[in-house]
């Protein structure tokens, strides 16, 4: 089970400078286990390890720099915006800006699940980025409403990773020319990883609140980012749909 609120006492601290944004806006509706501190980075390692979520945004920034297909361009925004809403929520931790953090996510979530749909002909390629923001502020203020039925707000990124799994499999065997799922599965193989650590972190099969160097939820970051590269260079080979 998740970490309780209570073990973290620094939380409700009002000596500590992000408490009244949680009196304001409430808590998230998970507490990850390292141990929240009383300063301006609350968790240090959950908060840093998001730089490699920029490390990633760089290198894709970099590679793609010379695409002319703005979709695969947008990669390296959506490794930003995923590696700055984290970066802020766990500096915080607030429910506030764990709605920020959902909503990076799911710049990633939405980009490839709408890519499937348009290799399937369900989505043209000049209403891609309309029907993503459209998408990416329906999911935000859905995530609001199920977090405040006090429903889990994970399982919101638990059905997109299943849905963009589904549209990828209905995808590839649509395609005319054969699909290579080279990269994907090296992709999906760190989002496991990543997903076993971050899960023993909240179960509190490995926790140590002390540990601000490597707990379970910082190391999902430096995987999950490496997944996003390898996404891209999946979604690379379908370049000549998105222009």
């Amino acid at each position: 089970m998740a970490q309780s609120f209570t073990d973290y006492p620094n939380i409700s601290n009002p000596e500590c400078v992000w408490t009244p944004l949680r009196e304001f806006g409430g808590l998230p509706n998970v507490k990850w286990c390292e141990e929240t501190l009383c300063s301006i980075i609350a968790e240090p390692a959950n908060t840093w390890s998001n730089l490699a979520y920029l490390v990633v945004a760089g290198w894709l920034w970099w590679f793609t720099r010379k695409d002319e297909s703005r979709t695969l361009r947008f990669f390296a925004p959506v490794a930003f915006w995923v590696g700055v809403t984290s970066f802020a929520y766990h500096a915080t931790v607030s429910f506030l800006t764990q709605v920020f953090d959902f909503w990076g996510m799911y710049f990633f979530f939405g980009l490839v699940l709408l890519l499937n749909l348009l290799r399937m002909g369900k989505l043209s390629a000049d209403k891609l980025f309309t029907t993503l923001y459209i998408s990416i502020a329906a999911l935000t203020v859905f995530t609001v409403v199920i977090a405040k039925l006090h429903l889990p707000v994970q399982g919101i990124v638990a059905f997109l990773l299943v849905a963009t799994l589904t549209t990828e499999v209905l995808a590839s065997r649509s395609a005319v020319t054969p699909v290579s799922h080279r990269f994907l599965g090296i992709a999906l193989v760190f989002i496991a990883i990543a997903f076993g650590f971050s899960a023993s972190d909240a179960t509190g099969a490995r926790c140590d609140p002390q540990d601000h160097l490597f707990p379970g939820h910082a190391i999902w970051h430096v995987f999950g980012s490496v997944s996003i590269a390898f996404a891209h260079l999946h979604y690379r080979q379908f370049k000549s749909l998105f222009r």
